[in-house]
């Protein structure tokens, strides 16, 4: 095996084990929170199933939960031992997801990033292989925010004209052409538009899919995640969605939000790219 091989062997496994830690902290997460108020719950007697219990009702839930985490009881036994092992397991697998994490070459940049988590951050990178991204553009196509040829479709009704990913079933109702309301004509085919792009379409039952569908699910969230945090990102979205407002004035609102979030993390993911490259080119001279 030459030192190309077993380099990227070693990628393989620190992407699998990025994935598996961050996978696993979330299900333990849910675990917790979902056994957390089962147990708030029949704390609060808001459960009735369970009758009384032995906790005083005028106690703090929270402060029972914290002491239930710590030995596992609490009135229902079970339950208590469920949400202090996935405590534990949550707090166990943050804890390697971190050390992880802490050794990507990209997490320099990304810990500077307003908006991204160490979960979402190593969701992200276990999808991820800068060796096989010759461009900042290889990482939107992988992580469907590349855009193809649309297909017109042309209402017979109302004339509108929209455009779509190639094989996209589009249902009524639409947009009217010139006028306010909705229209439901069928819109048909018109062939495929050379001078329009839009968005990559979802593929359909039994077709293999172009693009990773859990790196398209992971940069939506970091897209919501960049609008409600606010900071720099938050001024792409901002920038984009005015522009867009302004120069397509017959999209609807929600329609500008998507294309202005995909904008953001289309930029969001140039400058990973820059960052990480950056940072795997000097750690290539530091080994010479």
């Amino acid at each position: 095996m030459d030192r190309g091989d077993a380099a990227a062997r070693h990628v393989v496994a620190a992407e699998a084990l990025l994935e598996l830690a961050a996978s696993g902290y979330e299900r333990a997460q849910r675990d917790r929170l979902r056994y957390g108020e089962q147990l708030r719950a029949i704390l609060q007697r808001r459960d009735v199933r369970w009758g009384s219990v032995d906790e005083d009702p005028d106690g703090d839930p929270d402060a029972l939960l914290r002491e239930i985490r710590a030995t596992g009881g609490g009135p229902v036994p079970i339950l208590g031992r469920l949400y202090s092992n996935a405590w534990e397991q949550e707090r166990e697998m943050g804890g390697q997801m971190q050390a992880l994490i802490a050794r990507h070459p990209a997490w320099p940049f990304l810990h500077g990033v307003r908006g991204i988590g160490s979960v979402l951050a190593a969701r992200l990178l276990s999808r991820l292989d800068i060796a096989r991204a010759p461009s900042p553009a290889s990482f939107w196509a992988y992580c469907g925010l590349g855009t193809v040829p649309a297909e017109e479709l042309v209402c017979e009704r109302c004339g509108a004209r929209v455009f779509v990913a190639p094989g996209t079933r589009v249902a009524a109702p639409h947009s009217a052409a010139g006028q306010r309301g909705t229209c439901t004509g069928a819109l048909r085919p018109r062939g495929v538009a050379g001078t329009v792009r839009v968005a990559q379409g979802r593929p359909r039952r039994g077709e293999r899919a172009a693009y990773d569908l859990q790196a398209k699910t992971i940069c939506y969230l970091i897209g919501v995640s960049f609008v409600r945090c606010g900071g720099p990102y938050r001024e792409v979205y901002d920038e984009r969605k005015a522009h867009l407002a302004a120069t397509h004035a017959e999209w609807p609102a929600k329609r500008v939000h998507l294309a202005a979030v995909r904008a953001t993390v289309k930029r969001f993911l140039t400058d990973l790219w820059v960052a990480w490259r950056e940072a795997e080119d000097q750690s290539t001279e530091a080994r010479r």
